[in-house]
């Protein structure tokens, strides 16, 4: 098994509590989310890690050392995650977990989908439909529908933002990759690979995770959420989460409980 982190992007909705670092490089618990997730790959045994860096990749590469093969997509400002999936193509090969790098989550979480055996199964949370950022709409475990503007009534669940594609569908899926940047589509999002399968009949399947923690971190809200989750969790006893402190940033975050 591979592992693909994406940690391209600017984070411009994040100005204030990252203060000119990617998203990847906020602190919550006394560790950083790149930190956080190469731990939990290779405590399951993940070794194979690509990250693919874009703004202040000095940071990045300065934060993952040796730990992970870095690769770099020299037009972060002017392209998306797509664009950086791509230009690690070379190692796209054999059993692949694709994950956006400002996910903090709980280890069961990855554990979920490392035991799916499907070859393209994307992750889902079906209790958050209302506040939902991106949305999937489900015919059983299959995605029939996707995008940031499905009405409430049509959303069955929101995309968690980890996706598992196993060595079976990898050449499919990297051949689209490479003819979907080819033609011009460098400013959609990498997802979008998985998706142009559907409306030809291949389908792409949904594993919910309903009931373990996890944020993407967006917004400061979603920021704040997580940091008042890892409190809660510490002040119950339930090692090994720290105390979330944050002094180096610039606005109050919620105090710890701790």
């Amino acid at each position: 098994m591979r592992a693909f982190i994406l940690a391209a992007g600017v984070g411009s909705r994040l100005v204030r509590v990252a203060q000119n670092r990617p998203k990847c490089l906020l602190n919550i618990g006394g560790q950083t989310l790149m930190s956080r997730m190469l731990d939990l790959l290779q405590s399951r045994g993940i070794r194979d890690i690509t990250v693919i860096t874009g703004f202040r990749a000095d940071l990045v590469q300065r934060e993952v050392g040796d730990r992970a093969r870095l690769v770099h997509n020299p037009f972060f400002h002017v392209t998306n995650s797509i664009a950086s999936l791509w230009f690690a193509r070379e190692h796209l090969e054999g059993d692949a977990l694709i994950t956006n790098g400002d996910l903090f989550f709980e280890p069961a979480l990855l554990d979920e989908i490392l035991a799916d055996p499907r070859d393209r199964v994307m992750l889902c949370d079906s209790t958050r439909v209302v506040d939902a950022d991106y949305r999937f709409t489900l015919d059983g475990d299959h995605i029939v529908g996707f995008g940031k503007d499905l009405p409430v009534e049509r959303t069955s669940a929101e995309y968690v933002g980890q996706a598992r594609i196993g060595a079976s569908f990898m050449p499919a899926f990297r051949r689209r990759l490479e003819e979907m940047v080819g033609t011009q589509k460098s400013g959609m999002w990498w997802e979008d690979v998985l998706y142009s399968f559907i409306p030809e009949g291949v389908p792409i399947f949904a594993r919910d995770v309903a009931g373990i923690f996890w944020g993407e971190v967006d917004y400061v809200e979603d920021y704040d959420r997580i940091v008042r989750w890892v409190n809660a969790h510490r002040a119950a006893g339930e090692a090994p989460w720290p105390t979330a402190s944050e002094m180096d940033l610039v606005f109050s975050p919620p105090a710890s409980v701790a």
